[in-house]
């Protein structure tokens, strides 16, 4: 069977084919031309594309984590706005705790805060004596014993201006007494409270 194939092949006419030398040379060149085209270009290019694609990728995932590190940032911005903010606060009222309670140091001038000399006329201060300290912790009590000579109503005045003083003082326990003249002879037990005493 090959051979009659062969055969067959011999006796055909290919001489036609002279005439179209120049189309067949410029469709070789064209053929070719594709092959390189598609070797060197398309597939090059098709590579190309695909980097690019897997760059375009990369790309939106970086810019999805800088958008969610953003976001991040802006919460922790407000955190931290709030936090500061807070923060004032209660830095304003350790301030004003503060100058409710003294230290240790300041010792004196609560002495001069309950004294005669802060107090009107009607009140003669006998002694002073300062109790035992007690410690509660960051705050320390400071007792205090206080022997006077007043009038009545002086005595009430001393006592409403002790609770009124803009220190922490509290007014443990008082007692009374006629005196010789028509005053009173009066104990007053009261506690200074201050911060971080004896440190």
């Amino acid at each position: 069977m090959n051979g009659d194939a062969l055969r067959y092949l011999k006796d055909i006419d290919l001489s036609f084919l002279k005439s179209f030398k120049r189309e067949a040379v410029a469709l070789c060149g064209l053929v070719i031309l594709s092959l390189l085209f598609y070797r060197f270009g398309y597939l090059r290019n098709l590579n190309e594309t695909e980097a690019a694609r897997l760059n375009i990728a990369t790309l939106n995932s970086e810019i999805q984590m800088a958008t969610a590190q953003s976001q991040a940032s802006e919460g922790l911005s407000k955190a931290v706005t709030e936090a500061t903010m807070n923060l004032k606060t209660v830095e304003g009222r350790l301030k004003s705790l503060k100058e409710r309670l003294p230290s240790d140091k300041q010792v004196s001038r609560i002495l001069s805060e309950f004294s005669e000399s802060y107090f009107p006329r009607g009140i003669r201060i006998v002694s002073i004596k300062p109790l035992e300290p007690e410690s509660k912790g960051e705050l320390s009590r400071l007792p205090f014993q206080i022997r006077m000579e007043a009038g009545f109503r002086s005595f009430g005045d001393y006592l409403e201006r002790i609770e009124r003083l803009p220190r922490l003082m509290v007014v443990d326990n008082f007692m009374i007494e006629g005196g010789e003249t028509a005053g009173l002879n009066a104990e007053v037990y009261l506690s200074a409270y201050i911060l971080s005493y004896g440190r």
